[in-house]
């Protein structure tokens, strides 16, 4: 556990659970009340309800000689972990590409419940500094070049987008829905999204979505830095390498 947690915060029970689940193995695939009981400590009272909550929540089920084994809702959980994994050890290579021959940084985004969140960076020669733009952070889906490419492509979160009112960040922002509407569909059109000025002053981005089987964006590939970067012929080079990337990480993806 961490040490910098509140006590106050912790849930007990949800810790006790969890240590239920630490019990398992490869090698020791399903359990009885009895074992659960003498290796926790817990009364055998305690340790069934417990049993029976995750039982509940498909995170543990019950074998036909009343054992317990792992439940198919961890499967799933695992999978989204795994996939989280796979997504940024086969992103890093590509980011690290286009950050050295481009200069600017190259960022990978997810989709999140209130905008795009930035789980990796990778700084290039001549970084733009831009507050708040690490790992962990959210921009909104109407601005920057990843969030509008997760939006185009994914249209759970345009529809929301679409319904929602929107920060002015920069004259360049667009807010209203026709014009977010008409964003959206050109992203889609052209396979990618160009940002100039529409979050920061002074700094330009262009992303293409990394897209699932079903052609719906799982995250999106990007690059930022001075706006100066992003002009003429120098432009065309950073959006045919940062579509090239995305599609190659869609692939790996999907393979």
């Amino acid at each position: 556990m961490e040490t910098d947690l509140d006590p106050k915060n912790i849930v007990g029970s949800i810790i006790k659970g969890a240590r239920l689940l630490d019990l398992y193995t490869t090698e020791r695939r399903e359990l009885s009340l009895s074992e659960f009981a003498a290796e926790t400590g817990f009364n055998k009272t305690t340790t069934y309800r417990l049993l029976q909550t995750l039982v509940a929540v498909g995170w543990l089920v019950r074998s036909a000689n009343g054992g317990y084994r792992l439940g198919t809702r961890l499967l799933v959980l695992g999978a989204i972990a795994r996939a989280d994994l796979d997504l940024r050890r086969e992103a890093l290579p590509l980011m690290q590409r286009l950050a050295d021959e481009l200069g600017d940084t190259a960022f990978l985004m997810v989709p999140g419940p209130q905008g795009a969140v930035i789980i990796e960076t990778i700084v290039g020669a001549n970084p733009v500094q831009v507050a708040g733009l690490t790992p962990g952070s959210v921009l909104p889906y109407h601005v920057a070049a990843g969030p509008v490419a997760l939006a185009a492509f994914c249209p759970e979160v345009e529809a929301s987008v679409l319904e929602m009112t929107h920060q002015q960040f920069t004259a360049h922002t667009a807010t209203s829905r026709a014009e977010l509407s008409r964003k959206l569909q050109d992203t889609r059109d052209q396979g990618y999204a160009l940002s100039l000025e529409d979050y920061v002053e002074g700094v330009a981005a262009v992303g293409a979505p990394v897209l699932g089987a079903d052609g719906i964006a799982v995250a999106t590939l990007s690059v930022g830095g001075p706006v100066a970067n992003f002009s003429d012929a120098r432009r065309d080079h950073t959006i045919a390498l940062v579509i090239e990337a995305a599609s190659v990480l869609s692939g790996c993806l999907n393979a």
